[in-house]
């Protein structure tokens, strides 16, 4: 990691805090370095089975921050460099979307641009009701990234996605749920329950299904039905001969609570 991101691990459930609270979280390359490290830590620990996302301070992450750079993130007439900064950037999207372990977004305050990309490529967000969302991409006449647009279609659909993204709108509060952007807004003090509680029935499931389920919930969104139900099948038969199918079918005749895997 980097003094920009902190990692740490509590009863299978991993947090990573973008950490630039004097910033309000503003990303940097650094940053993205740091993320990627702590994603990847956490999806290599059979351990966790779970991650919050967040950031310390009053704000999630309110998107770039050009204010400490010698030169703009993507340098006038200098395509080639910023395409390649940018794509660098880029797989940490990617290694969200992909990885088996499903992730939490606990959202306070600001959560703009880069911010907001990070957040919608979470499983779940849980916001507080002084939080703020907005593409703002539209404003500093970018026409977004870390797939911003992908996401946001996907959240919202496309005409919503639409909106936001042309006119940058600053939803806040109890609008967010309103608009579809996140699972649910709640009052400041009660954002980390809410958020660990989610996260703690995540990791109590069986893994091996839960990543087979977050699998399948991608291919609905690009497959035809044709071409999704043999991978629901290949995933259905993978858990069913898998042994904590069985210990899920003890738990049920025991009457008790399953135990899976490196968990238990």
């Amino acid at each position: 990691m980097t003094d920009t991101v902190l990692y740490s691990v509590d009863d299978a459930v991993a947090t990573i805090a973008m950490n630039r609270p004097e910033r309000r979280n503003a990303f940097t390359v650094e940053m993205a370095d740091g993320l990627m490290t702590a994603f990847e830590h956490a999806e290599g620990d059979s351990k966790v089975r779970a991650v919050v996302l967040t950031g310390t301070g009053n704000n999630f992450c309110v998107g770039r921050d050009n204010s400490e750079a010698p030169e703009p993130p993507y340098p006038p007439g200098d395509y080639l460099q910023g395409r390649t900064k940018l794509m660098r950037i880029s797989r940490l999207v990617t290694f969200m979307y992909e990885m088996t372990t499903p992730v939490i977004a606990e959202i306070r305050g600001g959560c703009a641009g880069a911010g907001m990309s990070f957040a919608l490529g979470c499983d779940f967000r849980y916001a507080s009701t002084d939080a703020v969302m907005s593409t703002a991409f539209i404003k500093v006449a970018f026409a977004g990234d870390l797939g911003a647009s992908w996401l946001l279609t996907r959240a919202v659909g496309p005409l919503r996605a639409r909106e936001l993204m042309m006119l940058s709108p600053k939803v806040r509060g109890t609008e967010l749920a309103d608009w579809g952007l996140v699972n649910a807004v709640v009052p400041p003090d009660e954002l980390a329950a809410r958020t660990r509680d989610t996260a703690a029935r995540i990791a109590a499931a069986a893994p091996g299904a839960m990543a087979a389920l977050r699998h399948n919930l991608q291919a609905a969104q690009t497959l035809s039905l044709g071409d999704y139900l043999p991978v629901e099948a290949d995933h259905l038969m993978t858990c069913a001969v898998s042994p904590d199918a069985e210990e899920a079918r003890r738990a049920f005749l025991e009457k008790r609570a399953p135990r899976y895997g490196a968990y238990s």
